[in-house]
């Protein structure tokens, strides 16, 4: 065996690096992965457009659903409408969706600074944290909600 640690992209090498692994999860789960490779099970974008009074775009929610799952990548509220419940109501609306969908369950991460407890309040359970996750001393952590 031999190893090399390389500082630059090495993209043209990442199929031949994780194909053992991609090879190992398919004969683990060939089901789950027969049925992710199915278009009909291609992951769902979600878009939520909040608009302030003017119509101006002033936030919403991106993410995405695939099987049992909505995931959340982004929920963003423009600060002078903050703590009016513009973001209660974007995560209710894409719960919703998401039921409509299929979904059982949601997921979300946030950092310390950022929502933990805007989560929390929604009946967000908090299933992992991650230390110090931006080496600046912040927490990272994830969320989910069971519909």
């Amino acid at each position: 065996m031999r190893f090399e640690l390389m500082d630059r992209a090495a993209v043209e090498l990442r199929p031949q690096m994780s194909d053992p692994l991609r090879l190992y999860n398919h004969a683990q789960n060939p089901v789950f992965f027969a049925a992710r490779e199915d278009p009909a099970n291609a992951p769902r974008p979600m878009y939520i457009v909040l608009y302030d009074d003017a119509g101006e775009i002033a936030g919403g929610l991106i993410g995405e659903t695939q099987f049992a799952w909505l995931k959340v990548d982004i929920v963003s509220v423009r600060e002078d409408l903050r703590r009016q419940g513009a973001g209660t109501k974007l995560m209710h609306l894409a719960e919703i969706e998401a039921r409509r969908r299929g979904c059982k369950y949601v997921y979300v991460d946030t950092m310390s600074y950022q929502a933990p407890e805007f989560y929390e309040k929604l009946g967000y359970e908090t299933v992992g944290r991650i230390p110090d996750w931006d080496s600046h001393g912040h927490c990272k952590f994830h969320f989910v909600l069971a519909l």
